[in-house]
């Protein structure tokens, strides 16, 4: 071998050295680094900013959540993508709370022992989790296989909660199962990081819904419970002069109040704010007798007199207006008689979201004879004000007392016809508020050794809503052997969009999500909100063009490759060949 050879050869061997040298020294110097590139549009393979901080969160995190996911052994092709995409997000889950997210999937059917899996199966049942028939088609037969979408979760030792994936008892098999696939995957995030946040809290914070002023009734606010009872200590409370009333609450519901408040009552919340709680005020300013514009298609709106509007919810920075939305955006309402039956009915403005991180990205508002709210004392530094929901830029403010009859949606009313627009309808504040009852107690009371008046509160927050009706779902009620059954109508759902299929997406509301993005906030408890909004967007094959161009692309599947290599090995023949021409 020449000298230039040799040379040659030490110094790709030298080269190839350095290289693989780089290399280690690379990995292990980015092994103290952690980074992702997340290239989607929607962003579906990244987890929200709130999900990881509760993962990171070592006080929260305290010790091992270890889920057991019996969505496992043969599934057909959609299934097991769900089960993939759960597997995926719970990897995701470890790269930030490292040990302290374990996992096992377990097949109910996987051992050779029947009486076995029928023991774990009726241990998964008792425990919540619903199975899932699906029928399979083979050689003519159809035969029914049981699978079990849910997980049990343990934590410090105890099976203390599930999650349920999808609710379907039966997937036919003629049924197309992609749809329930993408939806069960897109709200992964919610059911697994949720459930988490139950698990590991250590005292539940209480919501108390006021009673006693004639407010919304437990069916009346069933929905926004349900949602509530998983993360909170929901129950009623009523004041009845009682100073003590409110001492066990941390958050206040008012909702949808039609009596006046009391002196007493007044003050008890007042000093509950003052001391650091949270109140949500879902208020009507005006009265509406619906049951006069059911039957005789007229009715007015008149001013509701609750005896908080003027002295307490001004003089903590807002002032609800006496008056009534129309808005060319709005729900729609059935009219006995029209020839349309169910119309747009514009005293149901569909409210619009501000970029809050309450409101960010759900679906929009259904209000009903909403008013207007405005903020007063501007100059107040200690209190911040965001409007989180306003009308439409056309929109019309009527003022007390207002006529209302059905002959409106015959005619298109001159929206903006005072040069008003985006009219705010709610108002979160946050800091500290000044008593509504400063200069108004006697020396005796305010020195009284068995109640401490302040007049200054800690840091709190507040949401004022000129619209009750908001947190209000519809009760449907049927009488069964003698026995009223009630059942709460989910406040998303359009109960005129039932009646109606060419009803459009649009009539999906956001209500729910909206009142539990609130309580949470005001609670400041983060981790759920912004995954509450989250939606990847299907981006489904269109079938009938997959079809008809399927030859062109499996002839492009398989023929391109085939001609890139051919081309790359003739160009590869043609560099040797000349290379060792000149050697030669």
């Amino acid at each position: 071998m020449s000298e230039g050879k040799t040379n040659s050869a030490k110094r790709d061997v030298l080269n190839y050295t350095g290289i693989v040298a780089i290399i280690i020294l690379l990995n292990y110097v980015l092994s103290f680094f952690f980074g992702r590139f997340d290239l989607t549009e929607d962003k579906r393979y990244s987890l929200s900013e709130n999900t990881i901080a509760l993962l990171e969160d070592d006080e929260r995190m305290k010790d091992r959540v270890y889920l057991k996911i019996y969505l496992d052994g043969g599934l057909p092709a959609d299934i097991k993508k769900i089960r993939n995409s759960i597997r995926e997000k719970l990897d995701e889950f470890k790269v930030y709370a490292g040990d302290k997210i374990q996992y096992e999937f377990i097949d109910p059917n996987g051992e050779d022992d029947e009486d076995y899996n029928i023991e774990v199966q009726k241990n998964i049942y008792s425990e919540g989790i619903s199975p899932t028939d699906i029928q399979i088609a083979q050689s003519g037969k159809v035969e029914v296989k049981t699978i079990w979408p849910g997980a049990l979760i343990d934590y410090k030792g105890t099976t203390v909660d599930q999650i349920q994936f999808f609710n379907k008892r039966l997937i036919a098999s003629n049924e197309d199962a992609r749809g329930l696939a993408d939806r069960t995957i897109n709200n992964l995030e919610y059911k697994l990081i949720s459930a988490i946040r139950r698990v590991t809290a250590d005292d539940k914070q209480t919501i108390g819904f006021l009673q006693g002023h004639d407010e919304l009734d437990e069916w009346q606010t069933a929905d926004v419970r349900q949602g509530l009872d998983r993360y909170y200590l929901v129950e009623d409370v009523e004041i009845n002069g009682q100073i003590g009333a409110l001492d066990n609450v941390d958050a206040l519901v008012v909702a949808q109040p039609k009596k006046p408040f009391n002196e007493k009552d007044k003050f008890v919340i007042d000093q509950f704010i003052m001391n650091g709680g949270r109140v949500l005020w879902f208020i009507d300013p005006l009265e509406i007798n619906r049951d006069s514009l059911k039957y005789r298609g007229e009715t007015y709106g008149i001013s509701a007199n609750l005896n908080i509007e003027k002295d307490m919810l001004y003089k903590y920075g807002a002032r609800l207006n006496n008056n009534t939305l129309i808005d060319k955006d709005c729900g729609p309402i059935y009219i006995p008689g029209h020839p349309l039956g169910i119309v747009d009915w514009y005293f149901y403005p569909l409210l619009q979201r501000t970029d809050h991180p309450i409101t960010k990205n759900i679906d929009p508002i259904k209000s009903e004879y909403a008013s207007t709210v405005e903020i007063v004392n501007q100059g107040d530094a200690d209190v911040q004000k965001t409007v989180l929901l306003k009308s439409s830029g056309n929109s019309l403010a009527f003022k007390s007392p207002v006529r209302i009859n059905y002959s409106i949606v015959d005619v298109e009313p001159n929206f903006n016809e005072n040069g008003e627009t985006d009219l705010p309808i709610a108002l979160m504040m946050e800091g500290r508020f000044t008593s509504a009852f400063e200069n108004r107690l006697t020396q005796e009371f305010t020195a009284s050794p068995d109640f401490k008046t302040r007049f200054k509160s800690d840091s709190t927050k507040m949401l004022v809503v000129s619209d009750g009706d908001i947190i209000r779902n519809e009760v449907e009620t049927k009488v069964i052997d003698g026995e009223t059954r009630y059942r709460a109508i989910p406040l998303n759902v359009d109960v005129f969009g039932v009646q109606n299929p060419n009803r459009t997406s649009k009539y999906i509301y956001g209500n729910r999500d909206f009142v539990l993005n609130s309580i949470d906030y005001m609670m400041d408890d983060n981790s759920l909100i912004d995954v509450r909004a989250k939606t990847i967007t299907l981006r489904v094959l269109d079938t009938q063009k997959a079809y008809e161009e399927k030859s062109f692309w499996k002839i492009l599947n398989i023929g391109f490759p085939l001609l890139c290599i051919f081309i790359l090995g003739l160009v590869q023949f043609f560099l040797r060949k000349k290379k060792f021409a000149k050697t030669v």
